[in-house]
């Protein structure tokens, strides 16, 4: 049996090393030049010193690397760097482009681990030079191994937290965290929380880092909203409501974050049935316990099916190898897939309680006119609300409208903000509603690549 599977993160490799212990042939694609997705991004070239105040759970990690190599030079696994996935049919034939160059291999069995996209959080000035997500800090961090001076972040959630400590550990605290979440979504949020060890785990690491901001003398302005940002000569003015009262404060970068959402192109473009997430406002694959989707042999883990972080990501990417090989006629040990079941089934629960505290907020969901949502395009709130008024009715048409979409992301980044908008305007449901139809290709690629693709056996 050959096994692809698409992302290199925490699911990949850890469903990629099930299946490779039972002697599967398995393929990794990832757009990265390393494995181990966003939470280990570029640790295996990055020094031993500065692992310490960039990644979670670093030597764990490093063993699991160790483990991909084993199983490569076993000639049991291929990892294929730098590949970007723009095709994936029903027969589970894949296609994918490295360097100008496209390749196209069939295989028995798919699992997705595409992981999770940063929500856009459209507000007057977030398309500014120097106005980045909290990611992308992330990203810096990891890469060039550089943490921006005089920083604001504006949002909330874990990664924005987390993110702030990794920029406080590498000697550049943020200025100031201007925080969405209210008194009022604590109350709300109290109502999920359930006592057990992964809520006391998660709780213990959220205590933490606050702690370490408190010590380290980050200001924290809780109960923002309304917020803009006016740039100039490389300085911005971030002005914000706090209760009725109008401030600013005045910073060289900008980073914001409005939490993530499941990667859903490739399972939209294959037709798999998703449901929409009220806590976390997103769509999400429709998926059985074990990560199957309604189409044979293709299984998705990881964060690209539901938001429960690295560690569930891990524990979901051993389930849906597991139940892959099950249901190939493998052997497999059945109590142990369902107690990793059950062990997820406790992020789940932990996870209610994040997407209530930090929920998505209506002045940035649905913003005003003049805010640009479709970076790629250049559409404005207002175009969509006009195209609304003019008869549109819905995500798709919008595209004949406006080209609100059809840029290079193809509505990864304003899907959400599009499908809230129309839902606010005809009064809909996000399921009466719905989503971009994507299409094949899912990444942008060449007519020569699509013409002249290599299809290997």
């Amino acid at each position: 049996m050959k096994v692809a599977i698409i992302g290199a993160g925490p699911a990949g490799i850890i469903a990629s090393l099930t299946l490779t212990s039972k002697n599967v042939h398995v393929t990794i694609l990832d757009e990265q030049h390393t494995i181990g997705g966003q939470i280990y991004r570029n640790l295996e070239t990055i020094s031993d010193k500065k692992v310490q105040s960039s990644y979670i759970d670093h030597a764990n990690a490093k063993l699991l690397f160790k483990r991909v190599k084993k199983a490569v030079h076993q000639k049991l696994l291929t990892v294929i760097s730098g590949a970007s996935v723009w095709s994936l049919t029903k027969n589970k034939e894949v296609s994918w482009s490295i360097d100008g160059k496209s390749f196209c291999r069939k295989f028995d069995a798919v699992i997705l681990a595409t992981g999770a996209i940063e929500r856009a959080m459209p507000l007057e000035g977030w398309t500014n030079p120097g106005v980045l997500t909290v990611g992308a800090a992330q990203i810096l961090m990891k890469t060039a191994h550089y943490a921006p001076q005089d920083s604001v972040l504006v949002g909330s959630g874990p990664l924005f937290y987390l993110v702030a400590c990794q920029m406080l550990e590498q000697g550049e605290p943020p200025k100031t965290l201007l925080e969405t979440q209210s008194k009022l979504d604590i109350f709300k949020a109290l109502f999920y929380l359930r006592p057990n060890l992964i809520t006391t785990i998660y709780l213990l690491r959220g205590v933490l880092m606050l702690a370490k901001l408190k010590l380290a003398g980050v200001r924290r302005i809780k109960s923002v909203t309304d917020v803009r940002i006016k740039s100039g000569n490389r300085e911005h003015i971030i002005q914000f409501v706090k209760g009725k009262k109008k401030r600013h404060i005045e910073a060289q970068n900008v980073f914001l974050h409005a939490g993530v959402h499941p990667n859903i192109q490739i399972t939209q473009a294959l037709g798999i049935k998703h449901d929409w997430n009220m806590q976390n406002y997103c769509w999400e694959p429709r998926t059985d316990k074990f990560g199957r989707t309604n189409l044979p042999n293709i299984l998705i883990a990881g964060d690209g099916n539901k938001i429960l972080g690295s560690d569930s990501a891990k524990i979901s990417g051993e389930i849906a190898a597991l139940k892959l090989l099950a249901d190939n006629g493998f052997s497999v040990d059945e109590t142990h897939i369902l107690k990793q079941i059950k062990i997820k089934k406790q992020h789940l629960q932990f996870r209610k309680f994040l997407d209530v505290l930090y929920a998505p907020k209506e002045w940035h969901s649905c913003p005003p006119n003049d805010v640009i949502i479709c970076r790629c395009e250049e559409v404005t709130a207002g175009e969509v609300r006009e195209a609304i008024t003019m008869g549109c009715l819905g995500p798709n048409q919008l595209k004949a409208f406006s080209r609100c979409g059809m840029g290079n992301c193809q509505g990864r980044y304003c899907g959400m903000t599009v499908m809230r908008l129309f839902s606010e305007m005809l009064g809909h449901t996000p399921e009466q509603t719905g989503y971009f139809r994507i299409r094949t290709p899912i990444r942008p690629v060449t007519i020569s690549e699509i013409a002249n693709f290599k299809i290997l056996p």
